[in-house]
């Protein structure tokens, strides 16, 4: 079975993003979720790790976001109830952003 596809506005905009949580655990490279947070330069090229396998993707980062900046639909899903902060990324500088969990 296929799985849905799920799409979110982010507080009164008109945009919708993709929200993938396959990468769901992944870690900045030599850097911290919190600290890159705090330090946060947007458009940012940012590789990131799966701790479990090791794998390596190369992200741009455009925006952190916070729970709140989703719909209430959002809320009650049972996947994000544990859920706070999330980045707006693309896979390259000018392709379509979508949402990733960080943890």
């Amino acid at each position: 079975m296929k799985k849905k596809i799920r799409k979110y506005r982010l507080g009164n905009q008109p945009k919708e993003y993709e929200l993938r949580d396959n990468y769901l655990g992944w870690t900045p490279q030599d850097e911290d979720w919190e600290i890159l947070f705090l330090q946060f330069v947007k458009n940012t090229e940012l590789t990131i790790a799966n701790p479990v396998n090791h794998d390596k993707k190369t992200l741009f980062l455009h925006h952190f976001i916070i729970k709140d900046a989703f719909p209430m639909e959002f809320f009650v899903e049972e996947r994000t109830r544990e859920w706070s902060h999330f980045a707006i990324v693309s896979e390259t500088a000018s392709s379509e952003k979508f949402i990733i969990p960080l943890h």
